[in-house]
């Protein structure tokens, strides 16, 4: 590990971060998987002292995190991006600290991310009829989603599907505080943001949580080319194959907690897809696959529970041409009902903790 790296702080407390050679997180982030991020401070005006440096360690928390709660260091701003290698800020970034307070405490960000077209917004559906979880239908928006929310703060530009350079940690952090303020029941435990753009953004959002003290949690959905057979939103490899990368970065990062839910799953294994989200957000203790949460209002025809809609428009797998490279991701991702894993590239063998315990009765 590289020697620790001191950065001068506007307020009276040094912070010392020491990481692994080659870690890409930021040391924004309060970690919850993954090797710990070794932190110090040093006792100043404020007074910390020896107590909260053992809080801290036991949190398992960067000291940059820390400072998000003491407000030092400059975290929303250049600040909070130094040390974030490949995530460049913005000039003027905000600052979520002018916002009206808001209590994150026992709060769960829950981010639901996948393909465009591929069954998100039925995924969303079912996750409201927990009971716990709100979303964003509040704010009038195409499926509730966030993308028109942040057009109007100027964080992205109209129509940019996915830009992983587009949105920084800091317009994230004051996006979640703001719908905080105005479109999420802060009453319920679980605060989702269902976009599949997203899906390339998830290390922003990592850090935003951080900043803002909320725990954060990544439900993926990923979708087979071979059940993938829309007439209106045809099948396109490369398209898919881009997104795809996305999916796999996200699912196989470390530093963030994820779940991935097949969409195939839902067609023809619902009460695993129920069981494994209660078990990856606790709060949630029921679902009902055959109502949908989504209202009216949410300007989209995701109205109708999963498992209706699939009684009405059973799925069907048909096989297409595809790539070696995509191939080889479907097996990253656990397919291999179909010979995805011999199929990829130069594949002998399923990848190094690849286990096929799954076969799908279709």
């Amino acid at each position: 590990a590289r020697a620790p790296e001191r950065r001068a702080c506007p307020a009276d407390i040094m912070v010392s971060i020491a990481m692994g050679e080659g870690d890409e997180r930021s040391a924004l982030l309060p970690e919850t998987t993954g090797e710990s991020a070794r932190a110090s401070a040093h006792e100043g005006g404020v007074g910390v002292g020896n107590g909260f440096n053992r809080w801290a360690s036991g949190k398992r928390v960067a000291m940059i995190a820390v400072g998000a709660i003491l407000g030092v260091c400059g975290l929303v701003g250049g600040y909070m991006h130094s040390t974030m290698p490949g995530v460049a800020p913005k000039e003027g970034d905000p600052d979520f600290r002018r916002l009206p307070p808001v209590d994150f405490d026992d709060k769960t960000l829950l981010i639901v991310v996948g393909l465009p077209f591929s069954g998100t917004s039925a995924l969303e559906g079912l996750l409201g009829t927990s009971g716990v979880i709100t979303d964003l239908c509040k704010s009038d928006t195409w499926q509730c989603e966030n993308t028109v929310l942040l057009e109007r703060m100027g964080f992205i530009n109209e129509n940019v599907h996915c830009d992983p350079e587009d949105v920084t940690a800091a317009e994230f952090a004051y996006a979640y505080k703001d719908f905080a303020n105005k479109w999420w029941d802060m009453s319920k435990p679980v605060l989702m943001d269902k976009t599949p753009n997203m899906l390339c953004r998830h290390r922003f959002v990592r850090d935003a949580a951080a900043a803002l003290g909320v725990s954060v949690k990544f439900v993926v959905l990923t979708h087979h080319p071979f059940s993938w057979n829309s007439e209106s939103h045809p099948f396109n490899e490369e398209y898919y194959a881009e997104n795809l990368a996305h999916a796999v970065d996200i699912l196989e990062d470390p530093s963030v907690d994820a779940l991935q839910v097949r969409y195939e799953d839902m067609a023809w294994n619902m009460d695993a897809v129920i069981e494994s989200v209660k078990a990856f957000v606790p709060a949630v203790t029921n679902l009902d696959p055959w109502h949908s949460s989504l209202s009216d209002d949410s300007k989209g025809d995701r109205g109708m529970g999963v498992s209706e809609y699939f009684q009405q428009e059973p799925l069907e797998w048909i096989e297409k041409d595809l790539e070696p490279e995509t191939y080889a991701m479907l097996c990253q991702l656990g397919y291999n009902e179909d010979g995805e894993c011999a199929a990829s590239a130069g594949a002998s063998e399923s990848p190094s903790g690849y286990v096929d315990d799954m076969e799908y009765d279709r």
